[in-house]
């Protein structure tokens, strides 16, 4: 937790360090419920934003596929993956959604959501098991960082957690600012081919009847970040203050009568 202290006003400042929220799968288990039954928590310091991914177990539940959180944080951004074509790597195949061989997976985001970044996890693996992404259309992603997921090589921890930081998505940490986001739990085949979306998300997703290789998202979701609060124990020594240099004052005027009162 970071504090200020100004003391000659008495004002105590501090990060709400407790500050967080939790998002529950929607439910389904078409890939065997790790994401579909399983929940995303997510809290900040001001710096950092730390996620926990609670793996679900509604299904099969083994954690064998890729993860990948779009997040709409500035102005700008993609309402779809349509013109997502990075495929350099099993991550980028991830977030772009296709292979640039054989399949496309779309996906059209809810009305008012416009990805700027990425995160695509797979602690399944411990080679390069999750980074941050700047998106682009038409072209190569930029790796942002890594988000530092653990445990890796893994599919079956009952948590996996990771972090990044506020300034990477080009937000300004304290000032209570609104990152929306949608997920998405993707299958690459064995041989990085055969891109396939499932409907497991902390969102309501749902297959275009007209084309089973599309998805579309009904609503995102909101994270706030953490601002900084006014203490209760500055206000009471504030305020212990004040009935102090009250009582002095009681005792001064006291005082004066009974020194006027017994004057010879």
């Amino acid at each position: 937790m970071r504090a200020w202290v100004a003391v000659g006003l008495g004002l105590i400042v501090s990060w709400n360090g407790a500050r967080g929220a939790l998002y529950n799968g929607n439910g389904s288990t078409s890939f065997g419920g790790a994401v579909g039954t399983g929940s995303l928590s997510l809290t900040d310091n001001g710096t950092t934003v730390s996620g926990t991914f609670t793996r679900g177990t509604g299904g099969s539940g083994t954690f064998t596929d890729f993860l990948v959180i779009y997040i709409d944080s500035k102005s700008g951004g993609f309402s779809s993956t349509s013109g997502f074509t990075d495929y350099g790597s099993l991550l980028r195949k991830a977030v772009s959604g296709a292979d640039g061989v054989n399949t496309r997976a779309l996906a059209d985001f809810a009305s008012g959501f416009s990805a700027d970044y990425a995160i695509a996890i797979r602690p399944f693996k411990t080679a390069d098991p999750g980074s941050l992404f700047q998106l682009a259309n038409n072209g190569a992603y930029t790796l942002v960082s890594s988000v530092n997921i653990s445990p890796t090589g893994t599919s079956t921890s009952s948590s996996y957690t990771f972090s990044f930081s506020l300034s990477d998505i080009g937000v300004t940490g304290g000032q209570g600012t609104s990152i929306k986001f949608e997920s998405t739990y993707i299958g690459i085949g064995n041989n990085n081919d055969a891109v396939i979306r499932s409907l497991e998300s902390f969102e309501s997703v749902a297959y275009d009847p007209d084309n089973p290789d599309r998805v579309i998202f009904s609503n995102y979701d909101t994270y706030i970040t953490a601002v900084p609060e006014t203490t209760q124990p500055a206000l009471a020594v504030f305020g212990a203050i004040a009935i102090g240099f009250g009582c002095v004052r009681h005792v001064r005027r006291r005082n004066r009568r009974l020194d006027f009162s017994f004057s010879p």
